[in-house]
């Protein structure tokens, strides 16, 4: 009987596609000369921008196109392009920490560095950890308006260092990381082993001579089938299980930088991901059961998670986050070499072929095996390289080298900006980018996807990254206060006053048929320790003119949230809906018991 399936758990990841670079002009904040004016007008302008690299037959960058050696086509429909950046020529932006930018041309790239702790081994961990620390050393002097993060996956997502354009911090953190205790209970190598193992005790177990009455003999592939499948088939269970809990805390990763404007860059490093858990067992199984193949290749069909891959891809697409994969596992060793995989030296029987040959060589899995899990575990972080516009490390005896050569893909990019038509029915659309002039060689990488969300979900998501990386920011200078809590309207819960306050000098007026007016909008979401979290509350302050004096300089609103006792972390958002400027900002809060 086949094994039973269980998939693992993948987050509901929010993404979107952060409000992009406008014309220039489009997001001043001087009052429209005419009443007719509107906010939309001013600030709702859905822009997208797809980010390309451009490489000759070496590798190595293009910098020197213009707009009009593009084209771009949006689900087979050519667009115009309306905005055009080439990072490799325009000076380093002005940023400050925490700041945003006027416009999305002028944000910095964001490069987050996120160590699957979870899925790399201990000595593969160590390796990689010195690698990323001369990556970053190189970095230390050289500017170029970059940001760096640092997260790991323990297995859910830790940020160890928020975005900081100092290299040191992270070099820091790194170094804290080589003296954390690790784990080996989630160890893929180890459950592999263990599993060769059972599978080996089995089929010897079968073989041997029969020990006395009630043991008559046993047929290898047919007896012990149910079990040799079964232990398989668990395997692949844990492998997707595992990979599951790593991509969940991909996706938290990829929304949270989905909130931010400008490009984004994720690099990932892993032993790798199974596109299909258990290819290698199965693969194993139906070699030393020959007659058993068709159905071990039925399974390793059905244990395909290649559509879960791909829609990771987009939700990291919608983002705008291009994906670097770095294979932490470098040029692997052959099973033949590993001795805890050799088998005894008994002679066999007639079982499949087998005769006179020993179970040192039957048992051990062959070569074709050994490149066969290497490629299940590589071609995901592939499809992530392609579908995103990145590229992937894989088989490098020093990943240090190949990682200078991601960096050079970090200010040697172009920015291609459209409006995106209006009215598509299906909400993922597919992009394409050709050169108008091409020479031999050249290869063209970019996202290959986007979603274009409402103003809502950006909103949503810039709460996110506040709330997740500690990207904070006040250029409406509010404050957030909370109240005294009362009994909620559910039991065991409490209702707390969380009070924003908007100076309204802040707030930008905009003339209209009764005066001018304007408007605050306020969004608010708590997360527990547990990582659950709220749905957006959300608020709308409106300004006339006329009250001003009656007013005074601040405006006070207040959200009320019912939440269950414990700690929790409020991220709130005050938007000024003429100007598009925005505050985002996180206050702990503990609500006790009774």
């Amino acid at each position: 009987m086949a094994p039973t399936r269980r998939c693992g758990r993948l987050i509901a990841a929010l993404f979107t596609l952060p409000l992009a670079a406008v014309p220039a002009g489009a997001q001043r904040q001087e009052r429209p000369e005419t009443p007719a004016a509107t906010v939309a007008e001013q600030v709702n302008v859905s822009i997208v921008n797809i980010d390309v690299h451009v490489t000759n037959r070496r590798g190595r960058p293009i910098a020197d196109l213009t707009a009009a050696d593009f084209e771009v086509y949006e689900n087979g429909e050519l667009v115009e392009i309306t905005n055009f950046l080439n990072a490799a020529a325009r000076e380093e932006p002005e940023w400050s920490d925490g700041g945003e930018p006027e416009a999305d041309t002028d944000a910095p790239l964001m490069v987050a560095l996120y160590v699957d702790r979870y899925r790399t081994r201990h000595g593969n961990l160590l390796r990689i950890e010195d690698d990323l620390a001369s990556f970053l050393s190189a970095r230390r002097d050289q500017g170029g308006g970059i940001r760096f993060l640092l997260a790991t996956g323990d297995p859910e997502l830790n940020v160890r260092v928020p975005f900081t354009d100092d290299p040191r911090e992270l070099l820091g953190a790194l170094e804290q990381l080589r003296g954390e205790p690790r784990s080996g209970l989630h160890d893929d190598d180890l459950l592999r082993r263990r599993t060769l193992d059972e599978i080996r005790t089995t089929y010897e177990t079968c073989i041997q001579p029969p020990a006395s009455e009630f043991n008559p003999g046993c047929v290898p592939c047919v007896d012990t089938w149910p079990a040799l499948l079964g232990a398989a088939g668990q395997y692949a269970a844990e492998m997707q299980t595992r990979a599951g809990t790593s991509l969940a805390s991909l996706a938290e990763l990829a929304t949270a930088l989905g909130g931010l404007p400008g490009p984004k860059a994720l690099v990932y490093v892993s032993d790798g991901l199974p596109q299909r858990p258990g290819a290698d067992l199965f693969h194993y199984l139906g070699q030393i059961c020959a007659d058993r193949q068709s159905e071990t290749g039925a399974l390793d069909r059905e244990w395909d998670d290649t559509t879960r891959f791909n829609r990771f891809s987009s939700f990291s697409n919608a983002n705008r986050v291009t994906i670097y994969p770095v294979d932490a596992g470098g040029v692997r060793a052959s099973s033949a070499t590993d001795p805890t995989l050799a088998g005894p030296v008994s002679e066999v029987g007639d079982f499949g072929g087998t005769r006179d040959s020993r179970l040192s060589t039957v048992l051990v899995p062959s070569t074709e095996n050994d490149r066969l899990r290497v490629d299940n575990l590589q071609a995901t972080l592939s499809l992530l390289a392609d579908e995103t516009g990145g590229r992937a490390v894989f088989n490098q005896p020093n990943p240090a080298e190949a990682l200078e050569g991601i960096a050079s893909d970090f200010g040697s990019y172009y920015s291609l900006g459209y409006r995106a038509p209006p009215d598509r029915r299906h909400p993922i659309r597919q992009v394409e980018v050709r050169l108008t002039r091409q020479a031999k060689g050249w290869q063209v990488r970019y996202r290959r996807s986007y979603i274009l969300k409402s103003a809502d979900q950006r909103l949503a998501d810039r709460l996110f990254a506040a709330l997740k990386l500690d990207e904070q920011t006040n250029p409406l200078a509010a404050e957030v206060t909370f109240g005294e809590t009362s009994p909620g309207t559910e039991p065991g819960r409490r209702t707390l006053p969380v009070g924003v306050r908007v100076p309204v000098s802040a707030v930008t007026l905009l003339p209209g048929p009764s005066g001018a007016s304007g408007a605050v909008r306020i969004f608010l979401v708590a997360e527990g320790e547990d990582g659950r979290r709220t749905p957006m509350r959300q608020k709308t302050l409106t300004l006339m003119e006329a009250e001003l004096p009656e007013i005074g300089q601040t405006k006070t609103v207040v959200v009320n949230v019912d939440l269950p006792p414990g700690r929790f972390s409020v991220a709130v958002g005050v938007r000024d809906e003429a100007s598009g400027r925005g505050s985002y900002l996180v206050r702990d809060v503990e609500l006790p018991a009774g």
